[in-house]
């Protein structure tokens, strides 16, 4: 067994090490007292998946969701693919069972692949964390994230300024973010996109920009209700889940509340830089 921790979540993997995992997830992996683990999964590779138990709450078209009581299951599939690759099973809420087919054992190593086995990001909600679409890019002692909807431009803007202001990407997909005592802390996750960018280090949020393309370069600070909203649009949020829902809402508001957030229209071009740097001149 070897253990991993992902923000002050310590949990257990058993798994066949002979296995090909992504190099990113074991930037997670820890030495640490098996005292310490609060949940252990057990990774299985098999030829013909289990069927979850329970009733089905919600479908989409890469994941169904079983509910049996307090317990959860879930089967997997890719888009555009039908036949499941894999199924998490909770046995009980320190000890889960994840299987995964072996006719897709070559996949098993991508990143989202993987950690889909752990529903990490449910165990994230556990611990009052969120996982935010964005680039997360250092800038001297903290972050600003550029978040937006995919194919909007922000790992193009970030590299603009590792390129002008010698600036640092952390993650060029995502991050996980935690409030710590006072300060939301941008903190380190095991999947980036095709990025391949991924650093396990933290950071405390400076800024948010939400970007947008346009042929001239111009922005505001967003309106405490705007914030709410474009937050929650590219946060991970498991719908079925009432209770979730109604968390990572509230984690919202107050990250809102907290940090400061901003709409910025640009191109991709040096000045693009320039002008948001002005922008956001007062929190850097």
């Amino acid at each position: 067994m070897k253990l991993y921790k992902i923000a002050d979540f310590i949990f257990g993997v058993h798994m066949d090490e002979s296995l090909d995992i992504p190099e990113n997830f074991k930037k997670f992996e820890i030495s640490s007292s098996p005292e310490d683990i609060q949940t252990e999964y057990f990774i299985k590779i098999v030829d013909e998946l289990p069927e979850p138990q329970g009733e089905c709450i919600t479908t989409r078209n890469d994941l169904q969701v079983f509910q049996n009581g307090n317990i959860e299951s879930r089967r997997m599939n890719f888009v555009g693919i039908p036949e499941p690759y894999g199924v998490y099973e909770e046995k009980s809420e320190r000890v889960i069972y994840s299987y995964f087919k072996r006719s897709f054992l070559s996949m098993l190593s991508a990143d989202t692949v993987f950690v889909s086995l752990f529903a990490m990001e449910k165990r994230m909600f556990a611990h009052d964390a969120m996982v935010l679409h964005c680039s997360a890019l250092q800038v001297n002692d903290g972050v600003i994230l550029f978040s937006g909807p995919s194919g909007i431009g922000k790992s193009t803007h970030a590299d603009l300024w590792v390129k002008h202001r010698g600036a640092r990407v952390i993650n060029g997909d995502r991050t996980l973010l935690q409030k710590l005592g006072d300060r939301w802390m941008s903190l380190g996750w095991p999947i980036c996109g095709s990025s391949e960018i991924c650093h396990n280090e933290s950071f405390p949020v400076k800024a948010i920009v939400f970007l947008g393309q346009a042929p001239e370069n111009g922005g505001m600070r967003c309106r405490y209700f705007d914030s709410v909203k474009q937050l929650i649009s590219q946060l991970t949020i498991n719908v079925w889940n009432l209770s979730v829902v109604e968390k990572i809402w509230s984690m919202a508001e107050d990250l809102a509340a907290q940090v400061p957030v901003f709409y910025y229209h640009c191109n991709m071009e040096k000045y693009a830089v320039d002008t948001l740097e002005s922008l956001i001149h007062d929190v850097l």
